[in-house]
């Protein structure tokens, strides 16, 4: 009978791991820019070598946290036995933290990945997108599940491979097989048969957003969102002195930067050139590349990776939901675990263009909202109220109004908001934000 440990499952937000309910989401990334040599000259190479070996030494790296995780676990678990409740109180979190321990302990999951995929190739002189793309994409994620699964191999061997390890139960498996190569000629497939490997699953691909601000590159395996564009920053509440460029629809308050992207700026240094159209990253960024391009290379990055991958198609705001469903069949029929998409102007982005451009409705339907900056409330909203019932609760949904347009949206259930049925309109006032820093009305 199958574990119930490990065939049901979940995905973290981001969609990278594919999980059994207990065990972590452990992600180490290798910047894959500075493997380039000669970049964005005629001379440019990718050290598929030193690459190789810099993966070997970091998927060791990956499986020490799981003993680090180990140990924190039994602390906990210690202070839950300790502590002087009652043991049926304890029983449910002593419960859930020892199925935890049992995951880490029975799979040691890694999640080693790259970041910089569409810098690298730009710096290669290779346009993201283009069929030289997803070759190149193909060669560093083959080197990337060798050097792993080698390294994995190599410390079963000195330290034991993880205990459900199943011959049986991997046996003919296609991704095992492309990986580890044929076991009649294959050494590090007959290691594998013979000691297996230290890690249940070891590769991914994460989004890498906030790394690949610190490595000044590209995210993951996306390409570069766009020559230059605004980086919008959250300010806390606390903070009184921060520049208010934004404040959204949820009353947060965000600062924007100019932005230019940093291969860009590096291709202007080593070329003397500064005219974007010639440049690798022209018509090669978010908005610009074909979707079935976008999904060729995650593809040729999903044949070598046992996890899965967070990766974005972004699409025009007027994508039909035909284009969406052919997407969708598209990263099935090619062999990706999952597919997201992101429609342009579908909600406030983190980084957007510097000068969006707007388009004139043509048609005989009203306009789209394109506001992106909402306008500071006033103290005081006219607003609309009306009621909703939903399997058989009655709901309160109070809609502001600021010049006759919805401002801002609350809802809850009758019970809870005291409104006479015959009240249909009123005036909401915000009275500024509690100690805990939440708005109050």
């Amino acid at each position: 009978d199958a574990d119930p440990e490990f065939s049901s499952t979940s995905t973290n937000p981001c969609g990278e791991i594919t999980l059994s309910p207990y065990d972590s989401c452990r992600l180490m990334l290798v910047n894959l820019v500075p493997f380039v040599r000669n970049e964005f000259t005629d001379k440019a190479w990718f050290d598929a070598d030193h690459f190789w070996h810099t993966v070997y030494k970091a998927q060791r790296l990956m499986d020490d946290p799981v003993d680090l995780e180990l140990e924190v676990i039994d602390k906990v678990i210690k202070k839950i036995i300790d502590d002087p409740e009652p043991d049926d109180v304890k029983r449910i979190e002593l419960d859930l933290w020892q199925k935890i321990k049992n995951a880490a302990t029975r799979g040691r999951r890694t999640g080693l990945g790259i970041t910089g995929l569409g810098d690298a190739l730009a710096y290669l002189n290779i346009k993201y997108g283009s069929d030289e793309s997803v070759k190149m994409t193909d060669e560093i994620y083959s080197d990337l599940a060798d050097a792993a699964y080698t390294s994995s191999v190599h410390m079963a061997e000195q330290r034991g491979a993880f205990p459900a390890f199943s011959r049986e139960l991997e046996k003919g498996h296609p991704f095992l097989d492309r990986v580890l190569g044929d076991i009649n000629v294959s050494e590090l497939a007959q290691k594998h048969d013979l000691h297996g490997r230290r890690n249940i699953a070891l590769t991914t691909t994460a989004p890498a957003g906030t790394v690949s601000t610190l490595t000044m590159t590209s995210s993951g395996c996306e390409p570069a969102f766009l020559i230059s564009y605004k980086r919008k920053k959250k300010i806390n509440a606390n903070d009184s002195v921060a520049k208010v460029d934004f404040v959204d629809a949820m009353g947060d308050k965000w600062t924007e930067h100019d932005i230019y992207h940093h291969g860009f700026k590096r291709w202007q240094e080593v070329t003397g050139l500064s005219d974007p159209k010639l440049s690798p990253y022209w018509e090669a960024t978010s908005a610009d590349i074909d979707w079935v391009k976008k999904i060729d290379v995650q593809a040729a990055a999903q044949r070598w990776i046992c996890h899965s991958i967070s990766n974005t198609t972004n699409i025009p705001n007027e994508t039909s939901v035909d284009v969406v469903k052919q997407i969708y069949m598209k990263g099935w029929e090619t062999g990706c675990k999952g597919v997201t998409i992101y429609r342009a102007g579908s909600r406030d982005g983190v980084l957007t263009a510097l000068d969006e451009p707007k388009k004139a409705n043509s048609g005989q339907q009203p306009a789209q909202i394109t506001d992106t900056h909402a306008p500071k409330r006033p103290r005081e909203l006219v607003c609309d109220i009306h009621r909703s019932t939903i399997q058989g609760n009655t709901y309160i949904v109070i809609v502001g109004l600021l010049d006759g347009r919805p401002y801002e949206v609350f809802a809850g259930r009758q019970e809870h908001v005291e409104v006479p049925k015959k009240i249909r309109s009123g005036v909401l006032i915000k009275n500024g934000r509690n100690k805990d820093g939440v708005a109050t009305y």
